[in-house]
């Protein structure tokens, strides 16, 4: 999720959508959960160099894209308030973007246990949302006095032997703390408008590396978190009970684990109801960091490429039209190149007004569609028609290190049923901000590796989906 500088004008996020990526080649949202696939015996472990790999869990819901988009098209630009509320924290800036999707469409969260049981009970499972934007990892908590309806309740605190608040004087709190007298509190304020507070504590956080809840938890480490008791973020709404971070920051939970690389790659199949896919959240000797490798910056809490340049092409693959080159950095100044931040906490792609309109123009010529305008959100491209009348559109964007990654089909664009008159709707699945973010959904199918020793992240095409019939 972004931590970065938010659109001035009104934020679109068009979530969750079956996404074809070719690499250099509300609250009544129904949740179903479907679980891992059986993980091969060497992700199923932690190695001698203390590398381990997390399935992702994947998560199907019911809800309209287009209507995901209308909601998120609602959303103000974030609030600078001064006082001892306006913590100097990178959450002011960072847009939360709920992963939302079509009835078969589906997102991957992590599932963990928190906790030392006081009986012999089995801790409840959570499942959240693992972001590389975010410095803090949290989770809703009882008392949640104000929080956002979710499918599983709050934490509850008083059930763990192992549970303790931190006080003031913790170094750790230097890293995140409002002002909260002798108790150490934290404070996140998101560009949807919503914000999340409450205390910073401790627990082990218990993890299976099956994905079976049958076989118990195979690792287990004490981190520091958030615990939510006041949250209205959008993204935890319908799904997951918080996030996971994965960013730059000392709480982050991948500064906790010490380690010096993770990686991720989401599957692009997720249509057949009854199938599972395996996918997984690698970190340290288990990561992946093979492919092309483009250097990143600390941006915020965030990691940012150099976006070098974007080329729009269109026509079939036997008759292609010259590309045309919408944004091109010249020369090897740095100053010529846009910084994007690669983020999984966001969904898609976002571009700076100056790149994104010259393209919508651009695909919008080509592919002559009837524009359909919804008059409460003028500012969804919508067309009348359907996929295969955008199959020739693709979008390249091109970051240092000679990384290329192509968009096309459902990378640009999604399908919709329209507002109810018969036509297919066809929705441009790009935003406006004023900087360029790629979500988790753009590249599908390809392994994301961050080497935080050498400030690289590599890009890898890889069928990172293991099915299961």
């Amino acid at each position: 999720m972004l931590f970065s500088h938010l659109p001035s004008t009104v934020l679109v996020s068009i979530a969750a959508l079956a996404v074809a990526a070719r690499f250099i080649s509300g609250d009544s949202t129904v949740v179903v959960h479907e679980p891992a696939a059986a993980a091969p015996s060497d992700e199923a472990s932690i190695d001698g160099g203390g590398g381990f790999s997390l399935p992702l869990v994947r998560r199907r819901f019911t809800t309209s894209t287009l209507d995901v988009v209308k909601e998120e098209n609602q959303l103000p630009a974030p609030s600078h308030d001064g006082g001892d509320d306006h913590v100097a924290i990178a959450g002011e800036k960072k847009l939360l973007v709920p992963l939302y999707g079509r009835s078969q469409r589906s997102t991957y969260l992590v599932q963990l246990r928190i906790g030392t049981p006081t009986d012999h009970q089995i801790l409840p499972c959570r499942y959240v949302l693992f972001d590389t934007g975010s410095d803090l990892s949290w989770t809703q908590c009882d008392p949640c006095t104000s929080c956002s309806s979710a499918p599983y309740p709050p934490h509850d605190t008083s059930k763990s032997l192992t549970f303790r608040r931190l006080s003031r004087l913790d170094p750790m709190c230097e890293a995140c703390s409002a002002n909260g007298g002798r108790r150490c509190l934290f404070k996140r304020r998101y560009g949807d408008g919503g914000t999340v507070s409450g205390d910073l504590v401790s627990d082990i956080f218990r993890f299976s590396l099956t994905g079976d809840d049958d076989d118990g938890d195979q690792f287990e480490r004490d981190v520091v978190f958030g615990c939510a008791t006041v949250e209205d973020c959008r993204a935890v709404r319908g799904y997951s009970t918080g996030i996971l971070a994965l960013g730059n920051g000392r709480p982050s939970f991948v500064a906790q684990l010490g380690v010096d690389r993770f990686s991720y790659c989401i599957p692009a199949s997720e249509d057949v109801d009854d199938e599972r896919s395996a996918s997984y959240l690698r970190f340290g000797s288990h990561a992946r960091t093979t492919g092309k490798r483009a250097p990143f910056r600390q941006d915020g809490s965030g990691y940012a490429v150099r976006l070098k340049s974007v080329v729009y092409q269109q026509g079939s693959r036997l008759n292609q039209q010259q590309p045309v080159p919408i944004f091109a950095g010249a020369g090897e100044e740095a100053a010529a190149a846009m910084p994007m931040l690669v983020d999984s906490g966001t969904t898609l792609l976002w571009l700076p007004g100056s790149v994104f309109y010259p393209l919508q123009r651009r695909i919008e010529e080509d592919i002559s569609l009837k524009r359909r305008y919804d008059l409460a959100r003028p500012s969804i491209y919508c067309y009348t028609g359907n996929m295969s009348d955008v199959e020739a559109v693709s979008v390249t964007l091109s970051f240092d290190g000679g990384v290329d990654l192509e968009l096309f089909g459902n990378a640009l664009f999604f399908a919709d049923e329209g507002d109810g008159d018969g036509d297919d709707w066809v929705c441009l699945a790009a935003a406006a901000g004023n900087r360029a973010i790629l979500g988790v959904y753009p590249p599908r199918n390809v392994n994301v590796g961050y080497d935080l020793s050498s400030m690289e992240i590599a890009f890898d095409h890889d069928h990172c989906s293991v099915i299961v019939t």
